[in-house]
């Protein structure tokens, strides 16, 4: 090989590579990324000091190091919780009154938060037991076909006040799963305590809301429509049972059953049955809490592609008790929007000053859905304690 055929190529490489869409981890794979970089190590003696032919060697390197790590699994996240519950967690030094209560913006209505907090890691949860749930519904796939659980608002109502008092009634709608199962779906190796301390913590707290939920009409149009809550309600109850203990009775295995009979719980459920969600890599649960809540709150259930976010609504809904004009910036930019766009979810942001104070302008690639419901049905995710025992 001389240096012409190396530089032929090369072009061809860069060329397949640079009709990728962005960010190029999502439109290819492992195996024919890792194809392009063996052959670009092949031409290094030739190029190696090309600025170009490095910039692709980094760029392959990182997307290789993306599929084999970030992306081991993917989660569908239900939008109306990501939409409406608040990032509240205390923070040091802060003192937060229960309960929280804010004022829901499309509605104006007041809002009520109790009985603990709710933090990214929440917001995690409720994207696994989300999957489960679709998984035991749809056998191991996806439901082809949306199964609504409510016909209108009418309905809802009339549900609540079933639920209200709280009853010991046969729930309708459950999933059972283990620690094991849980570790995959967010590819992290939590201990069973943690899981369920967190599934604990999670269940306790209570909201009072006004919810979105995806309704059909007369016509067979789909439309959001937002349901006023008139009790408080919890996401979930969940059971456990100790599946395996050590020597010295520390709990290892534990099998969990969540239960959405709860009036939020079966409107979490609804509209995961029809198809009001979205997609998160696990990679997503590894970046900064602040990052998470942000994509969630503002980006996630949307496909616009530049969003302009004022400061102030910023801090509003990330909870920020810091409002000094320079620290405040440099904690949304270095917390939240470098993240972002270091992973690839946004792909670029400005700032602006304008009449209502500071802005920023929130650019992001248009890009297919993270996972088409034909492919996720083709490679099903099973849940090993549905198929086992229920």
């Amino acid at each position: 090989m001389n240096h012409q055929e190396a530089q032929e190529i090369f072009r061809k490489i860069w060329d397949e590579y640079d009709r990728l869409k962005y960010p190029k981890y999502r439109h290819i794979d492992l195996e024919a990324a890792n194809k392009y970089l063996n052959a670009l190590d092949e031409l290094r003696e030739y190029l190696g000091d090309d600025p170009l032919f490095r910039n692709i060697v980094n760029s392959l390197s990182q997307t290789i190091s993306k599929l084999t790590i970030d992306r081991k699994w993917r989660n569908p996240s239900e939008r109306g919780i990501n939409k409406v519950i608040p990032y509240m967690v205390r923070k040091k030094g802060q003192s937060l009154d229960l309960p929280f209560q804010w004022v829901e913006g499309k509605s104006g209505k007041l809002c009520f938060l109790n009985n603990g907090y709710w933090g990214a890691r929440n917001y995690m949860v409720m994207d696994v037991v989300g999957y489960f749930f679709l998984l035991k519904e749809g056998k191991d796939l996806l439901p082809q076909e949306p199964r609504p659980i409510f016909e209108d608002l009418d309905s809802i109502s009339k549900r609540e006040g079933e639920l209200n008092p709280p009853q010991d009634a046969k729930s309708r709608y459950s999933v059972t799963f283990t620690d094991e199962d849980f570790r995959k779906f967010i590819a992290s190796n939590l201990s069973s305590n943690e899981i369920y301390q967190l599934l604990h913590e999670t269940s306790q707290v209570e909201f009072k809301l006004v919810f979105p939920v995806r309704l059909t009409d007369q016509k067979k149009r789909s439309e959001e429509k937002w349901y006023t809550m008139n009790y408080f309600s919890r996401v979930f109850e969940p059971g456990c049972i100790d599946k395996e203990r050590m020597a010295d009775d520390v709990v290892m295995l534990r099998e969990y059953t969540v239960r959405f009979n709860t009036l939020l719980g079966e409107l979490f459920a609804h509209n995961l049955l029809t198809k009001n969600y979205d997609w998160v890599d696990t990679g997503f649960y590894k970046l900064p809490y602040a990052a998470q809540v942000f994509y969630r709150r503002f980006l996630l259930h949307n496909d616009f592609k530049s969003i302009p976010i004022s400061l102030d609504n910023i801090s509003a809904k990330l909870n920020y008790q810091d409002q000094n004009e320079t620290n405040l910036p440099k904690t949304v930019e270095q917390s939240i929007l470098k993240p972002l766009k270091d992973f690839g979810l946004i792909s670029s942001y400005e700032k602006e000053d304008g009449l209502a104070g500071l802005k920023y302008i929130v650019k992001r690639n248009p890009l297919p859905p993270l996972i088409s419901e034909a492919s996720d049905m083709a490679e099903p995710r099973v849940c090993k304690t549905y198929i086992e025992g229920l």
